[in-house]
């Protein structure tokens, strides 16, 4: 199924967005450039469409990025993007973009140009069932330097990590740690149940990602009642957990059964992984 996407002003199809070294110098040569990924359910609507836009509109705003559309504006373009697809056979994903242009000063590192808008449409990602069951993690020695900013100078440790971790190891997922504390993965947020029942994550002080997923399932485990903190996480303190699961955009909530070998609790998904996947699921059906 092809799909539309919106690129610096008009749709056109996904296979035809490019970024151009010339015109988006910045972005392609200087990484100057900030986005947020989500997906959309139930027919095409967007899942926590306004805590992306905050997210991908405050890191424009820390970047001191030129934004000629309004919050409104993007608003109503990434509804006209997804009006402009079908939606009949399956959901997509959804990508949010400001490239930016061309530098204006003698050092090639800054402008006061806009930068370019993208809506990118993709085909949602289908993960295997036995990912549902269960995954592993293996650790990797990595703190992202200006970790609340979503954008493409981040994910470098999280390259990696992969091929440290999972495409040269025997795990899963990679996760990062650093001095002996457990931060978060390289595209997703990390939470452990300890034996007194409390659900534990490691604080947004600067180290990780704001994550829209992660700030949501705190305000289910809110509403539930569930006891929670979020609170530095050691790699001990990880190890001794009961249960384990990691949290993104695209992934909703994936139980882990084993950290760097570390067997998890029985090895099974266990009963909060089971009741806090069932509140987000609720959570997203009914958008």
């Amino acid at each position: 199924m092809k799909h539309i996407s919106y690129a610096r002003d008009k749709f056109i199809l996904t296979d035809e967005v490019n970024l151009n070294v010339i015109d988006n110098f910045l972005s392609v040569v200087r990484g100057y450039q900030v986005f947020t990924f989500l997906k959309t359910v139930n027919g095409g609507k967007p899942i926590f469409l306004d805590h992306h836009l905050d997210r991908v509109l405050s890191n424009a705003k820390t970047m001191n990025m030129v934004v000629k559309q309004s919050r409104e504006e993007v608003n109503d373009i990434i509804n006209e993007t997804l009006n402009h697809n079908n939606f009949d056979e399956s959901e997509c994903n959804l990508m949010i973009l400001f490239a930016g242009t061309k530098a204006t000063d003698t050092s090639g590192l800054i402008t006061d140009m806009p930068v370019d808008l993208f809506i990118v449409i993709t085909p949602v990602k289908k993960f295997s069932k036995s990912y549902q069951k269960g995954i592993s993690l293996g650790f990797f020695e990595y703190e992202r330097s200006d970790s609340e900013l979503k954008t493409p100078f981040n994910y470098f440790g999280g390259l990696k990590a992969q091929h440290a971790v999972v495409r040269n190891g025997s795990y899963d997922e990679a996760l990062y740690t650093y001095n002996n504390m457990v931060l978060e993965g390289t595209t997703f947020s990390f939470f452990c149940v300890m034996d007194d029942d409390t659900i534990i994550t490691t604080p947004t002080n600067g180290k990780i990602l704001k994550s829209v997923t992660r700030l949501v399932v705190l305000k289910l485990l809110r509403k539930a009642k569930l006891s929670f903190a979020e609170l530095p996480l050691s790699i001990e303190k990880v190890l001794a957990c009961k249960e384990a699961f990691i949290v993104s955009a695209n992934r909703d909530i994936i139980p882990v059964i084993s950290i760097e070998g570390h067997i998890i609790g029985d090895g099974l998904i266990g009963e909060y992984t089971k009741s806090i996947m069932s509140l987000y699921q609720d959570c997203i059906n009914s958008i």
